[in-house]
């Protein structure tokens, strides 16, 4: 016999809805496989459900900046295009803070954009050698100001 090939992109889920809108980051390439990540409105433009962004997550910089930004673009606009134009404003905003390397931003705001603060839940021992970070920052802070700074912190 004969079969017929076809692509199928198909995902399914299960919702609370109704909605206004969905967004779900997509893929450039084929067979790529992606976090579950999606952002979930209400009719009044707010957050219903939001999974796998950093926005939701700690650290990660100030990601959580930008994607706040964004997501409340999502909404702008008649069409896809209107969205995207919306969108856009907000993703060349921060390609030119960061062509610029900041030089339109004051420096505490700058300051706040490039620094993290982490804390550790156990001692630094505790860890062995797992890598992360805060670990990393705790073992280099501690060769360049003595063990003994970190220890007990």
């Amino acid at each position: 016999g004969e079969y017929e090939k076809r692509k199928e992109n198909s995902i399914f889920f299960e919702v609370d809805g109704p909605y206004r809108c969905m967004v779900l980051p997509s893929s450039l390439e084929e067979g790529k496989l992606l976090k579950k990540r999606y952002a979930v409105f209400n009719f009044d433009g707010s957050l219903a459900e939001l999974k796998g962004f950093e926005l939701k997550r700690g650290g990660e910089l100030e990601l959580k900046t930008f994607q706040s930004q964004v997501f409340e673009r999502f909404l702008d606009g008649d069409s896809l295009e209107q969205c995207y134009a919306s969108v856009a404003e907000i993703a060349n905003h921060w390609i030119d803070v960061l062509d610029t390397q900041g030089e339109s931003l004051e420096t505490d705001e700058l300051i706040d954009l490039i620094s993290e603060n982490r804390n550790m839940s156990r001692q630094l021992e505790d860890y062995g050698t797992q890598k992360g970070t805060s670990q990393t920052t705790a073992r280099r802070l501690g060769e360049f100001l003595g063990a003994e700074f970190i220890r007990n912190k």
